[in-house]
């Protein structure tokens, strides 16, 4: 091949929770934005960090705290690497004034009255947004990605905010049902997103993928309920030992509700 030879390359997008949060670990917490990592958190995100191998091409965090704390591990490695904020922020359904000090246990009944009602238009109150709001959000982040020069990257969100992209492109415009919005969360609730796990994304012929899930360790890869091409097999890319396999059950056993 000469210089003369062009090839296209496929765009590619990582989708990564954030490491553990204190919301995640059971505390009490304020605004959704400003939850802080836990110690074991500050230790993921490292670890993290340290698996990425070779530098993407730009880096994208949410503007919580819990999300850029993440992503600053990644960006330390490779400090040449751009690093932006995106309005990839949680999916804040209950208005935060409700939930000044509160913890997870104690949001319990108001998020099970959310979902239950099923209402994909409905705002709780001040500094809160619908299911539609949420899927148009994810619609501009992936606009965004497919407009950026950058051909790797790296997002750093939350878990109902990636599962939202992830639904978007599986079901379009009708992800944002009554029906779809009910299975969203029955999905996501049954299986959910483990800190510092997500998705890979590819962009072909103008349309974005969900290829696969990627486990909380950064090796293994599989299709889920989320993923486009749910026909797939699993994607053996990491040796699946019963040490390894005792550690990813033991990473859903204890996954939060995705704050």
């Amino acid at each position: 091949m000469t210089d003369s030879v062009r090839t296209d390359k496929i765009k590619s997008a990582r989708l990564i929770r954030h490491a553990q949060s204190a919301a995640n670990a059971g505390l009490a917490t304020t605004a959704p934005d400003s939850i802080p990592l836990t110690e074991l958190g500050r230790t993921q995100a490292q670890l993290l960090a340290d698996h990425i191998a070779f530098p993407p091409d730009l880096i994208i965090s949410s503007p919580f705290e819990r999300a850029i704390h993440t992503a600053l591990a990644l960006a330390n490695r490779y400090p040449r690497v751009p690093l932006e904020i995106w309005a990839v922020e949680e999916f804040t359904y209950l208005s935060p004034s409700r939930l000044v000090g509160t913890t997870q246990a104690a949001r319990k009944p108001m998020v099970e009255a959310y979902w239950n009602d099923g209402d994909q238009a409905a705002i709780d109150g001040p500094g809160a947004e619908s299911f539609i709001e949420l899927l148009k959000r994810a619609k501009v982040m992936l606009d965004r990605l497919a407009a950026s020069t950058a051909d790797n990257i790296m997002v750093f969100s939350h878990g109902q905010l990636i599962r939202a992209v992830a639904w978007f492109i599986r079901l379009g415009e009708a992800a944002g049902t009554p029906e779809n919005m009910r299975l969203f969360r029955e999905l996501d609730t049954k299986d959910p997103l483990p800190n510092c796990a997500g998705y890979d994304l590819e962009l072909r012929d103008g349309r974005w993928e969900v290829v696969h899930q990627i486990a909380q360790d950064g090796e293994v890869k599989f299709i889920d309920e989320f993923c486009t091409d749910q026909g797939m097999a699993p994607i053996p890319l990491a040796v699946m030992t019963r040490e390894r396999s005792d550690s990813l059950e033991a990473i859903r056993a204890s996954a939060d509700d995705n704050e």
